[in-house]
């Protein structure tokens, strides 16, 4: 997991203070080199939000409520050890800028015209403590739309996986997640009951709340009542990411294809996301939607792998159709075996279960060498000779 600004030079960002004008200042100064907030913390939740996200940086306006600003640089370096200030403005004050050193800030920043010095101060806050060894790998799986099947993928590629790895699947759907449903669990505690206890989450509390299938796979769920989604907050599910890739060695973060603060927290961090879309066209124009999305964002798409799933010969779409319509490479293709995937569902088992030759679970079986050998595309085997296979050579 890319957490904390430990992985790819990211550092974890907390920005107070400042206005939608400078967030979009900060965004296009910092790009990927910072895991950034969907929006600015105000001044009196500053030191709270510090605290629950630990990150390796906070950036607070100076324009807003300048007094307020100055307050909060010792109250959080008293509070949070180890933590960077830098302030930020739209214009040049000495007096400010003295009044701001004086307060413990390692920078003065005057945007737009002082971007190399922002990025360089948040590189130089970049934590060498610790290392990649030290999390698990966190995969995002993101739909283009409502059915295109993340659920299905997310909960079968882990049970691909568990054999070898510790591998917990995450629920991120707070409106409709159904990846305990998917499996036939039953889950004695959920998401919500880690949320509401966020102070004392550890390790231990983890492994208390999941529940495990069969298969090995062990599943955070969502609680059987709805959530509604502003309830959530990215920070909150940061930390619950942080602890949970702390814990496995591989994260499954099912993300459905909803557009939310947590989701959008998910794919920052992600170590790779699987972008699932179907061969239709809603589906493709919505991923592109949401493609650009991740790159307004910042997004390193070099990150996504996009899977073509539902597919199968005949179809109106091509995969070079898909390709050039979106800009990324087609990393795997998963069959359409409609008959198979509805016997899993209702029966929650893993579809090997069902039929060890069903071309799906092959399908999704193969799409381990994504996580596990860092490959791109998923290399069709000799005897498989799907459509266009020859754009996986």
């Amino acid at each position: 997991m890319r957490r904390q600004g430990l992985i790819r030079g990211a550092a974890q960002v907390v920005v107070v203070g400042v206005d939608a004008r400078g967030m979009g200042l900060i965004r296009e100064c910092l790009g990927t080199e910072a895991v950034l907030p969907t929006q600015s913390t105000p001044y009196h939740d500053a030191l709270e939000v510090a605290q629950s996200a630990r990150p390796n940086v906070v950036i607070t306006g100076f324009d807003e409520d300048f007094e307020e600003a100055v307050r909060l640089g010792p109250l959080l370096q008293s509070q949070v050890p180890g933590l960077q200030l830098v302030a930020i403005s739209e214009k040049t004050d000495p007096e400010r800028i003295r009044a701001a050193m004086r307060a413990g800030y390692r920078e003065y920043v005057v945007l737009p015209e002082d971007s190399a010095l922002l990025r360089q101060a948040v590189r130089e806050s970049h934590s060498s403590g610790a290392s990649v060894e030290d999390q698990g790998q966190l995969i995002a799986v993101v739909g283009s739309k409502g059915g295109v099947g993340t659920t299905l993928i997310a909960t079968n590629l882990a049970a691909e996986l568990s054999p070898v790895q510790r591998v917990c699947v995450v629920d991120l759907d707070f409106s409709m997640g159904d990846v305990a449903a998917f499996l036939d669990l039953q889950p004695k505690s959920s998401f919500q009951d880690l949320l509401a206890s966020l102070s004392r989450l550890d390790q231990r509390m983890l492994t208390g709340s999941v529940t495990v299938h069969p298969s090995k796979v062990h599943v955070l769920a969502q609680p059987t009542e709805l959530i509604a989604d502003e309830m959530v907050s990215g920070d909150q599910v940061l930390q619950v990411l942080t602890v949970v890739a702390d814990t496995y060695q591989i994260v499954i973060a099912d993300c459905g294809c909803r557009i939310e603060e947590a989701t959008l927290t998910t794919t920052a961090v992600a170590d790779l996301v699987l972008l699932v879309v179907n061969p239709d066209v809603p589906s493709v124009k919505n991923a592109w939607r949401r493609l650009n999305l991740m790159e307004r964002q910042g997004f390193d798409k070099s990150l996504v792998r996009l899977i073509v799933n539902k597919w199968r010969k005949g179809g109106e779409l091509t995969l070079a159709d898909i390709e050039s319509s979106l800009g990324v490479p087609v990393a795997a293709t998963v069959a359409y075996d409609d008959e198979t995937c509805l016997a899993a569902i209702n029966s929650g088992r893993i579809l090997r279960e069902i039929d060890k030759k069903s071309p799906t679970a092959r399908d999704i079986g193969a799409m381990v060498s994504l996580i596990t050998e860092g490959a791109t595309r998923v290399e069709s085997g000799p005897s498989e000779k799907k459509p266009f296979s020859w754009l996986f050579k």
